[in-house]
């Protein structure tokens, strides 16, 4: 038992340098990813005893039938914050704390990825793909960020390991594994349906499976769009030609069946465009040469089937929905497991010899996924640093720091900071609207309105002019609303000295005129 055990502890010491690695020399000490900060937000709540409920508003979103000022733990899926608040409660409210946690899941991920892969093809293509999975630099930027990617890519694996195996027990852990999908992230349908076709196809024959899925595809479908007021939400909220995050200023767009038809073509060619930044090109390359390589291994192929249906579903649901990059990324683990199936497949039909075999098959993994990654780590890290301050908090951070000193605990503050003036800065916040006048009727609420220089220009964060001219001219402010209703308390400049990016910042505080 115990030797069994060494190879495992082993491979977990290896993979925790790797990370340690990643974060001294890229990714810094300070949590980088704002949905990481959210789930966070959300966890020190329920670790301090507040209950599940967050420091951190959107504005009003009237195209979800809300009226007045939303908590995003309304839509955050309870597993991640409910996982971290564990966390916090062992070692503290820190962040380390939460990134210990989504690490914690990226070694479980690798792990069950090779466990996956020995079952299916052998030792070799499990360990193979394993390390695949481990350097792909997005899962190791998620690893180090407190997202629930890592978490949810993990119970994609697992719910697939669980039911090849076959076994009835496996089963019911797989069944629990997908309600733990479902209250993992919104996207959980998807992969819920993907593995219920792998199960639907490994208990029953291939015709008799089929109707059963599609009978329970379509009468899923239909309730979740009924219960699920997110689903259709992201559908008609997010048009191209606009930024993904007006639905969450106030923002309320019409849509219809043309606008999405142009929506969804207009994402998947963005996606073929810019599919680096989604996978490897070679890991997909080989992964859609593989898909007419069938095997006499029934599981593989339920398995491949399954995958097909993911892959496809994932990226036109993404496309049609909101189509960041992120939302595509728990499905790469599959990708890349059979993509290192059939690329060891190829090289052993070149090569007899088993060493010889393992050897280029191993050397073009390390071409084609570890040394990319390596490279950013060591190569592209040194270019970096040239242009940061190590030792010192990002712009976010500096500016979450400045709300926290100049404001009260009980304050309601309006702010451009996303979810960071919450966490970092422990104070119960809104994310700004489009403009100075949706505030209206709010002004008993608001204490403040805290403006910054952070992403302004970014399509996300964009400041309107009407902000503009408050945040530049806040002693000749225009607009009635803030005029009457707010004056200015405090003016505040970072230097570039005084931040991890070299970047200046300024922000503005502006309170209730009592």
């Amino acid at each position: 038992m115990v030797r069994k055990l060494l190879p495992i502890l082993a491979a977990c010491l290896l993979l925790i340098l790797l990370l340690i690695v990643t974060r001294r020399f890229w990714t810094g000490n300070y949590l980088n990813f704002s949905d990481g900060a959210k789930f966070a937000d959300v966890a020190r709540n329920i670790a301090s005893g507040n209950g599940y409920s967050s420091n951190f508003s959107n504005f009003t979103s009237k195209a979800l039938g809300f009226e007045n000022l939303v908590s995003v733990s309304r839509w955050t899926k309870p597993v991640m914050p409910l996982v971290i608040a564990g966390f916090l409660k062992i070692f503290g409210v820190s962040d380390s704390s939460v990134i210990a946690t989504s690490s914690l899941f990226y070694l479980l991920l690798v792990l069950t990825t090779y466990f996956l892969g020995k079952k299916l093809w052998g030792k070799l293509v499990g360990l193979l793909g394993a390390i695949s999975v481990a350097f792909n630099f997005n899962f190791l930027e998620y690893a180090l960020s407190g997202a629930s990617e890592t978490l949810f890519a993990f119970e994609i694996v697992l719910g697939a390991f669980l039911f090849a195996l076959k076994k009835r027990w496996a089963n019911i852990l797989g069944f629990l594994v997908l309600v733990l999908i479902y209250f993992t992230r919104a996207q959980g349908i998807i992969y819920i349906f993907g593995l219920t076709l792998l199960f639907f196809l490994l208990h029953f024959q291939p015709k008799k499976a089929l109707g059963y899925f599609l009978a329970f595809f379509v009468v899923g479908s239909f309730l979740y769009l009924f219960v699920s007021k997110q689903g259709l939400f992201a559908i008609t909220q997010h048009l191209p030609g606009q930024a993904a995050s007006n639905a969450l200023r106030g923002a309320v767009q019409e849509t219809n069946m043309i606008a999405l038809f142009k929506k969804v073509f207009y994402n998947l060619y963005n996606f073929y465009k810019l599919l680096p930044q989604i996978v490897s090109p070679y890991m997909w390359a080989i992964f859609i040469i593989g898909l007419f390589v069938w095997s006499k291994n029934k599981i593989e192929n339920y398995l491949k089937l399954s995958t097909i249906f993911m892959v496809v579903v994932t990226f036109l649901v993404t496309a049609l929905t909101i189509p960041f990059f992120r939302y595509l990324h728990p499905v790469v683990p599959l990708i890349y497991l059979f993509a290192t199936a059939s690329l060891v497949w190829v090289v052993k039909k070149i090569f007899s010899k088993s060493k010889t075999m393992a050897i280029v098959s191993s050397l073009l993994i390390f071409i084609f996924v570890v040394g990319q990654s390596l490279g950013v780590i060591f190569l592209d890290s040194r270019f970096k640093a040239k242009t940061i301050n190590k030792g010192k908090p990002p712009v976010y951070v500096a500016l979450s720091r400045i709300l926290k000193e100049n404001t009260n605990p009980d304050d309601i503050i309006v702010t451009n900071l996303d979810t960071w003036g919450s966490w970092y800065g422990e104070r119960k916040t809104i994310w700004y609207p489009l403009e100075p006048k949706q505030l209206e009727g709010l002004d008993d609420e608001v204490d403040a309105i805290y403006l910054t220089s952070y992403l302004i220009d970014d399509e996300n964060y964009y400041m309107g002019p009407e902000w503009r001219q408050v945040f530049f001219n806040p002693d000749k402010i225009e607009g009635s609303f803030i005029l009457e209703n707010y004056i200015l308390a405090g003016e505040f400049e970072i230097s570039p000295e005084e931040t991890y990016e070299r970047q200046g910042a300024r922000a503005i505080l502006l309170v209730r005129n009592q």
